[in-house]
């Protein structure tokens, strides 16, 4: 490996770390920020020249769990797990329609988690139809830019569009409620402090996911500043520190703890989370962003992750700022539902990474900035006019209900927004008979703690229906056809009877595309892909 590939290594590493560390010395603390240095890292050989261990079955090893799952092994020799084997995804149901009279009032914590989208494009792009249970209607939907203007006075603003639902042909509206948060340049975000919490557990090794992981820290530490500070905790059977808390600025170091990453024993990741949620409570930034970020299968078969053990330590962590950010990887032998609830007890965001171009996308733009908070404990209420709407239905969003006499309660763990961050919730709505194109038929309401000066805010706009002339926008055609085509996909009630047909969903797609809506085109390679399957 030569010094270059070492440093783009480290540096990716050092990168994830100063998210938690930044922290690491009174001096340190006091300097202003400093500039994005370009550290000529070469970040995609880590995964093109990743070279997997050799599959034994070891006592205590995570090569036990899956060496005889696969059916193409020959005699003598072990193999991975197919893409679709020993997965772990969970159903949280869909919500039907709710009576207006009986419960006028829909409130859920703002998710910006995009992981379920990413596992259904790694999955269809090796030609196998994602499990309904992994589906995920809001992460579809948020995956998907719709140009919504960020707000320039405000931690966040909210805008609301109406137009007919395309899926259904009794006279049912389709709302969509899109959050925006303020955006923050690099010179003006504060210091991160990361604490990179790495599996490298035998589990790791399946399909060069763990090479894909050191690619995905060098792609970090090229985006970091060098007063940023990062550590590096490893964890299989038990945790260790790779990396000390360490400025950015020392390459060095951080290619040498990304060069240490190398697979081997069992998943102990409550280990490894309390030792990264010491390394960044040790380095915590007053004035910084405090980040752990977890890199893992999710696959955990040591240490205890129930009630009572690591999950009261997210959470206390997370209401004392220092927040938990997962990225799972690899389909095979892979747990969606710990990745993505560990997420949010962190008050953190999930992802899902399957490819070098991906990892690019998320560790080279997006998590920088998108890591330090914005708006805390976020939360959204849309409130409809029980005299003008009949009833209602929320589009996803399962699992992120919230009380409604919660909303007001900021006290209660919701969700939290970076810079740059969309949210778009889509509802379902029938109205009364004889209401008027374009009438106040509710408000949507958002109310979060500012990142800032942890103020209450609140921000709210009319809800209205639709004007009778076809749709509000591309982007509500574009957020409508991604949320049906999802649906199709996760089947069950409320919509299996309606006969959404992926022939219908196509040409939909392609009239995007033909209009150069941003976004169609991927949409549009996504339901050819469920064709084919």
């Amino acid at each position: 490996m030569t010094r270059l590939l070492r440093t783009t290594s480290l540096t990716t590493l050092a990168l994830t770390g100063a998210l938690v560390l930044g922290g690491c010395s009174p001096d340190y603390k006091d300097e202003q920020p400093g500039p994005v240095v370009d550290r000529g890292i070469d970040a995609r050989e880590y995964v093109e020249d990743y070279e997997q261990a050799e599959f034994e079955d070891q006592s205590g090893s995570d090569s036990t769990q899956y060496s005889a799952s696969a059916p193409t092994a020959g005699e003598g020799e072990s193999a991975e797990p197919g893409l679709l084997d020993d997965n772990v995804f969970v159903d949280h149901g869909a919500s039907g329609f709710v009576d207006a009279d009986e419960d006028a009032r829909s409130t859920f914590a703002l998710d910006v988690d995009t992981g379920s989208y990413s596992v259904a494009r790694t999955l269809l792009d090796q030609g196998r139809r994602p499990p309904p249970a992994s589906i995920r209607v809001e992460e579809w939907v948020n995956a998907f830019g719709y140009g919504d203007e960020a707000p320039t006075d405000a931690d966040l603003a909210v805008t609301a569009e109406t137009g007919t639902a395309p899926s259904l042909d009794d006279g049912t509206q389709l709302v969509r409620v899109a959050v925006t948060s303020r955006e923050l340049s690099q010179a003006e975000r504060p210091r991160l402090n990361v604490a990179l919490v790495v599996d490298r557990s035998g589990s790791m090794d399946i399909r060069e996911r763990l090479g894909l992981v050191k690619s995905s820290l060098a792609l970090l530490a090229n985006g970091l500043r060098d007063d940023d500070v990062v550590s590096v905790v490893s964890f299989e059977d038990q945790a260790r520190p790779i990396l000390e808390p360490t400025p950015v600025e020392d390459t060095d170091a951080v290619l040498d703890a990304i060069d240490e990453l190398r697979p081997g024993g069992s998943t102990n990741l409550e280990a490894g989370l309390r030792l990264g949620y010491e390394q960044a409570r040790e380095s915590f930034i007053e004035d910084g962003a405090n980040v752990v970020v977890l890199c893992s299968d999710g696959v955990a078969n040591v240490g205890r992750t129930g009630p009572g053990s690591i999950v009261d330590k997210i959470q206390d962590e997370g209401a004392d700022g220092i927040h938990l950010v997962t990225v799972g990887y690899g389909m095979g032998n892979y747990n969606d539902h710990l990745m993505e609830q560990l997420a949010d007890l962190g008050d953190g965001f999930y992802s899902y990474v399957d490819t070098f171009e991906e990892a690019e996308s998320l560790f080279g733009t997006e998590l920088v900035t998108t890591m330090v908070p914005v708006a805390a404990e976020a939360r959204a209420q849309v409130s409809f006019d029980p005299e003008l709407v009949e009833s209602y239905r929320l589009v996803g969003y399962d699992n992120r209900t919230l009380a409604d006499e919660d909303f007001d309660d900021l006290s209660v763990d919701a969700g939290e927004l970076g810079p740059g961050h969309r949210a778009t919730a889509l509802y379902e709505v029938r109205l009364a008979d004889g209401v008027p194109s374009g009438s106040t038929i509710g408000t949507a309401q958002l109310a979060w703690l500012s990142a800032g000066d942890g103020e209450e805010q609140q921000a709210q706009v009319d809800v209205t229906s639709a004007s009778g002339h076809g749709s509000p926008s591309a982007s509500f055609d574009l957020a409508a056809t991604v949320a049906d085509t999802a649906e199709l996909l996760k089947g069950g009630d409320p919509v299996a009877e309606r006969g959404v047909a992926l022939a219908d969903l196509t040409d939909r797609a392609e009239a995007l595309a033909q209009a150069r809506v941003p976004g169609a085109e991927e949409l549009l390679e996504r339901i050819r892909a469920i064709a084919r399957g």
